[in-house]
């Protein structure tokens, strides 16, 4: 076997554990990785597309059952996703995003305390109307973002699932997942066929994400919502290094 596909796997595999514990931030790992193996960025959001599935797949096998997933929710962000998503990939051919991703580091940074925030008005629970409508409109922004740089910037899409739709951190992280699942096959039935699908790191890439997302997400629910918050601080904190220096 290349050398290179096993790497892609075990790469994939880690990026996926972190992913799956703290609900995001993996892009940060597999995006320099696919760059520096001489991928072009659309062939990178192309594969990211391909792990996002195994990556979602596996960690809603896991919370399947346990009642985490927001369907108040699900239906208008499903919405969301869609449309955002369609915008986004068709200005995805002409974006520069340097500079973009250098604001996005400075701002996950800046946002870790707000994880820890122990004020009534943003503790889980009911929302006004009006908190949630922001709350979709955020979410679009982050995720419209999210969907063109494919790298650091899902972790802040937890944010307005908590603060402004009234979400815990696994709830929040259960219901990223299932619009994040048909992100990505949206994604995917729109790039692969161009063509930009390099099979052989994308199956391998696929496998890595399924495992990865299956260990990170059970370790996430076992030991609960503190927990999830931690790992959310430490990948935002490194994915905003990482945005910032690379």
């Amino acid at each position: 076997m290349d050398l290179m596909i096993l790497a892609t796997f075990f790469v994939a595999l880690f990026s996926s554990i972190l992913s799956g514990i703290s609900g995001g931030g993996g892009g940060f790992i597999m995006t320099p990785y696919f760059l520096l193996i001489g991928l072009s960025p659309l062939q990178n959001v192309a594969i990211g597309s391909v792990l996002g599935i195994g990556l979602s797949g596996s960690s809603l096998l896991v919370v399947r059952g346990r009642n985490l997933v927001s369907r108040r929710l699900l239906g208008p962000l499903v919405v969301i996703t869609v449309v955002v998503t369609l915008l986004a990939m068709s200005v995805l051919p002409k974006v520069g995003a340097k500079s973009l991703t250098m604001m996005i580091g400075v701002l996950l940074l800046l946002l870790v305390p707000t994880l820890f925030v122990n004020k009534a008005a943003f503790l889980p629970g009911a929302r006004s109307p009006r908190m949630v409508t922001l709350g979709h409109v955020l979410y679009g922004i982050l995720l419209f973002g999210n969907a063109l740089l494919s790298s650091g910037l899902a972790a802040l899409l937890f944010l307005p699932l908590m603060f402004l739709m009234g979400l815990t951190a696994l709830q929040a992280n259960a219901t990223k997942r299932v619009v994040g699942l048909v992100q990505a096959v949206l994604i995917f039935a729109i790039l692969a066929p161009q063509g930009l699908i390099v099979w052989n790191h994308a199956l391998a890439g696929l496998a890595g994400a399924w495992l990865g997302g299956h260990l990170g997400t059970h370790l996430a629910v076992k030991k609960g919502d503190r927990f999830v918050k931690a790992g959310l601080a430490v990948v935002m904190v490194l994915s905003g290094l990482a945005l910032i220096f690379t």
